[in-house]
């Protein structure tokens, strides 16, 4: 669902996770007014969309946001971060839910990410979930005292049209190991799902 301002705090605490801040190109922490101003603009800017995920319970569990939405290209961004206490699959629900609004609803042809190259779980996580390497930006970003490079990803709609199917079997076959499980499972923090 469309994220909305009493969602901001709840937002805000997992964007400033620590699991989070180091994996995002902005990776101090955000403060509260910093925060509303970007909802604001989010708000305003046509060509982005920023939405909450939700599980099947109605808990939210995750963000996702779409931006450089180009109606003439059909081009778009993505990003996403989950709660730290979302629970073991959610990465994957959250990306088959988003994946499908941009590609069958919104319409978009391609759909675009940048990922820290020290980001490994999310270098792994587009790759599992069909996107290819397109670009390396070298020495793209400084934190921690030393430059990382970006990695340029692209998804098309063919081809997510061709590996959604292979995700979906993922999801089902989680559910059923969830289920077997009475439930759950240890949350691994380190891991999309």
């Amino acid at each position: 669902r469309p994220l909305t301002e009493p969602d901001l705090s709840l937002v805000r605490s997992w964007r400033n996770a620590p699991e989070v801040r180091r994996n995002m190109f902005s990776s101090h922490e955000i403060s509260d007014s910093e925060h509303l101003a970007w909802f604001a603009r989010m708000e305003k800017e046509p060509q982005s969309s920023c939405l909450l995920y939700e599980n099947n319970f109605g808990i939210p569990e995750g963000v996702v946001y779409f931006t450089q939405i180009s109606e003439t290209t059909k081009n778009a961004f993505w990003g996403f971060y989950l709660a730290s206490d979302a629970s073991k699959g959610t990465g994957t629900k959250l990306a088959m839910a988003a994946l499908d609004l941009a590609f069958l609803e919104i319409g978009v042809h391609k759909l675009n990410a940048e990922v820290l190259s020290t980001n490994e779980i999310s270098l792994r996580f587009h790759e599992k979930l069909g996107f290819k390497r397109e670009g390396l930006f070298r020495d793209f970003h400084f934190a921690n005292d030393q430059y990382c490079d970006a990695i340029r990803f692209g998804l098309l709609a063919k081809e997510w049209q061709a590996h959604r199917g292979s995700i979906k079997e993922r999801l089902m076959l989680l559910d059923q190991l969830q289920a077997t499980n009475a439930g759950g499972g240890v949350h691994n923090p380190n891991s999309y799902g």
